[in-house]
């Protein structure tokens, strides 16, 4: 009986290290990455004024693209919410999609978040995002 329980327990072992191999050799679930390329964030009144270069874009199999980029701006004690902006991706270009946010909390901390809205578009002047 020991052999036994030894037997399916030494199996069990192996479909598990198997399975971990296969998930790892599976393709990720990205087409391309970068990250810490300059992006300008949004101050307290909106502006985008801010250079960081904590920044990260990810570009999805499926073509869709996010963006992220953290900055410090001047805080004014209040939280600040901006939408729908035009935004620089780093491989779809221009992106004026309405989901497309940048949150200033109160003590300055300036987060931008934007997403391709299913097509492409040279990257502009003047925008959020991407540099």
């Amino acid at each position: 009986m020991k052999k036994l329980a030894l037997l399916a327990t030494l199996v069990a072992a192996v479909a598990v290290s198997v399975a971990a191999t296969n998930a790892f050799a599976a393709s990720p679930a990205f087409a391309n990455q970068s990250t810490g390329f300059a992006c300008v964030v949004q101050d307290h009144t909106g502006s985008p004024s801010i250079l960081t270069f904590q920044s990260s874009d990810t570009l999805y199999n499926s073509g869709k693209e996010q963006l992220h980029c953290w900055g410090a701006a001047v805080g004014d004690g209040a939280y600040h919410e901006f939408t729908g902006f035009g935004c620089n991706l780093v491989y779809t270009g221009a992106s004026f999609n309405p989901a497309n946010k940048d949150t200033v909390s109160k003590t300055g901390a300036s987060a931008l978040t934007c997403f391709n809205d299913g097509f492409s578009a040279p990257a502009q002047a003047g925008l959020v995002g991407a540099q």
